[in-house]
């Protein structure tokens, strides 16, 4: 799906750019171009910065009875 049509950048490219290590919406910005033209796109990549982020994070440890 299209995230950012200014750029005609797809979320899997998008998530790319994440995954290689973009953390931050400007970091995605400067790395491929998205959310720097018109900004309609930048929810959805705050997203699935958010979601990368969520996917990182350690599972919580069982609490011991």
């Amino acid at each position: 799906m299209f995230v950012c049509h200014c750029r005609a950048l797809t979320d899997g490219e998008i998530r790319e750019v994440i995954t290689g290590g973009a953390c931050d919406l400007d970091e995605v910005g400067l790395r491929c171009g998205a959310g720097i033209t018109c900004g309609g796109c930048c929810p959805l990549i705050e997203e699935l910065l958010a979601k990368h982020a969520e996917a990182l994070r350690p599972p919580p440890l069982a609490a011991s009875a």
